[in-house]
């Protein structure tokens, strides 16, 4: 019999990915409220539009009658009010107070126009439903908070897979810097953008524990994350089938031999697969039947137009490449209608820390790793001018930083979770390593998140004085110094959670005594017994060994 200590290292406790995901849900679900209350009306990227999308599509409304503003759909006023709550949008200098019409009903039935009238129903179902339930501006936070514990679930479903890993103190760790302030407050909004990322960052983080850290008893959950994840993702926006599928595929380079074959033989892949597979369908078959992925190209007298349209493919590809450091912003903080970056330290402190991770990762790997990592640098690098390149000539330049949220997140967990733990042996750096990673992304988190909520209360060139102590020309409920508490005690609680579950030592130190005899492997911990029907302790494992 092997001790009770070791078997826990062997095999993870299977109330530890329940814990870790209920955990992990309540936290992300909670940052994203704080952000949602926070954030203005209409205060991100097209959120009008989405508002009204959401509300319609909960009414039964799928379609609209197109008009040069988008289509035209019913719901209810204080609905169709969020189009006129963006006088501060491009204008960073003002604050987002903005008087409406006073005497109005705002249960009232009226017609709105949106631009996200074609896009995929999904994601506006699971969140508009709050517009049902109140008859006033209050529905409209609600439905920020259904956003963001939707895209919470996701994250925590990735969390909670790459908590079951044997060597997960890098890919745990590295969540801290994957949750950009940028993903939180897009949470926080009502915008597909967060879901599709979180998804598809639970969909790669299945692969990977498939892949790194093979463990049959675990195959049935990992297999549910992916393919629930997957159909989320895929129906998220138009892009998402494309980085589901780098999701997949890049992972499977890790494989050897007849890993594939062998995965392919287990029921609960075979029933991922298939789930896959129809929710790809469905997500395609909108996309091509509602054109709304080139709906601009098409029917360009009846969309927004973008500059830029006639532009060769190669001007495209090129503007968007060499523009990858601009464009990163939209990764780590540009908040608004785009006309609010984070502070530049912020910016700069994320930028060296995914930097790090990237060289040290190219320099450090070597064999079918260091093929991976260089997949997903190329891939982060290179997708997204590539999709420019593909539009520009009838669409024009659409390309915006956050689109490529989905690789970037991938981008980090994926080289933590390659690099070899054997870096950090020693527990005094680690517990350096532990305490600069979290410490750091708490203190740029409250950072930028203060620098928002001031350039909206008093805009971006009020005075510190007045925000805090005067009378903000536009403030929260409950006042700025409250919500500014309030994030604080949340970022704090987020951080003791994450440096509580990441291990202090190497999972990985005394796994390496059961593994190394095949003798020593019960059958019951996920591995077969050494004597099997085939023989010997040469007989083949029915889950594919770890890759080196």
């Amino acid at each position: 019999m092997l001790p009770r200590r070791i078997v826990a290292l062997v095999r993870p406790s299977r109330r530890r990915p329940l814990r870790a995901f209920l955990t992990a849900w309540a936290v992300f679900a909670l940052l994203g409220a704080v952000w949602a209350w926070a954030t203005p009306p209409s205060a991100s990227p097209d959120e009008p539009a989405h508002i009204v999308r959401a509300a319609s599509v909960v009414r039964g409304e799928l379609f609209g009658p197109p008009s040069a503003w988008g289509n035209l759909v019913h719901v209810p006023q204080y609905v169709a009010d969020a189009h006129r709550t963006t006088c501060f949008a491009f204008h960073p200098e003002v604050p987002a107070a903005c008087p409406l019409p006073a005497g109005e009903d705002p249960a009232a039935t009226v017609v709105a126009p949106t631009s996200a009238g074609l896009y995929n129903p999904l994601y506006y179902a699971l969140v508009g439903w709050p517009s049902l339930v109140f008859h006033d501006a209050a529905g409209l936070t609600a439905m920020r908070v259904a956003s963001a514990v939707l895209s919470a679930l996701f994250a925590a479903l990735a969390f909670a897979v790459v908590s079951t890993m044997r060597q997960r103190r890098l890919p745990l760790l590295a969540f801290a810097v994957a949750a950009t302030p940028m993903l939180l407050f897009l949470s926080g909004t009502v915008n597909p953008s967060a879901v599709e990322a979180t998804a598809v960052l639970a969909v790669f983080c299945g692969m990977l524990a498939v892949t790194l850290s093979p463990d049959p008893a675990l195959l049935r959950f990992r297999s549910t994350v992916v393919a629930v994840s997957a159909v989320m993702a895929v129906n998220a926006r138009g892009l998402s089938p494309l980085w589901v599928l780098a999701a997949l595929v890049v992972l499977l380079l890790l494989a050897r031999g007849g890993t594939v074959r062998r995965l392919l033989r287990r029921p609960a892949v075979l029933v991922a697969v298939a789930t896959v597979a129809l929710g790809t369908l469905a997500a395609v078959g909108w996309t091509l039947s509602t054109n709304s992925l080139a709906n601009a190209i098409a029917h360009p007298d009846d969309a927004l137009q973008f500059p830029g349209v006639g532009a060769s493919p190669v001007t495209g590809f090129q503007r968007v490449l060499l523009g990858t450091v601009g464009y990163s912003q939209g990764l780590v903080g540009l908040f608004g209608w785009l006309d609010t970056p984070a502070p530049d330290a912020v910016l700069y402190a994320w930028g060296v820390a995914v930097g790090a991770l990237a060289i040290g990762a190219l320099l450090v790997l070597r064999g079918r790793r260091l093929l991976v990592a260089a997949v997903l640098v190329g891939g982060f690098l290179l997708l997204p001018a590539l999709v420019q390149a593909v539009y520009i000539h009838g669409g024009g330049m659409i390309w915006q930083g956050r689109y490529n949220l989905p690789l970037f997140l991938c981008l980090v967990v994926g080289l933590a979770a390659l690099l070899d733990e054997d870096a950090f042996r020693s527990r005094q750096a680690w517990a350096r390593v532990r305490i600069l990673i979290v410490g750091g992304a708490v203190v740029g988190q409250l950072w930028a998140f203060e620098s928002v909520l001031r350039r909206y209360a008093v805009g971006s060139q009020g005075s510190m004085k007045t925000f805090l102590f005067g009378s903000p020309a536009w403030q929260p409920s409950g006042g700025v110094v409250t919500v500014l508490i309030a994030a604080t005690i949340a970022y704090a609680a987020a951080a003791v959670l994450l440096l509580r579950a990441v291990p202090r030592d190497a999972a990985a130190t005394q796994l390496t005594l059961v593994a190394g005899d095949p003798a020593a492997r019960p059958a019951g911990l996920g591995w077969p017994a050494a004597d099997t029907a085939r023989g010997g302790r040469g007989a083949a494992p029915a889950e594919p060994a770890p890759v080196d």
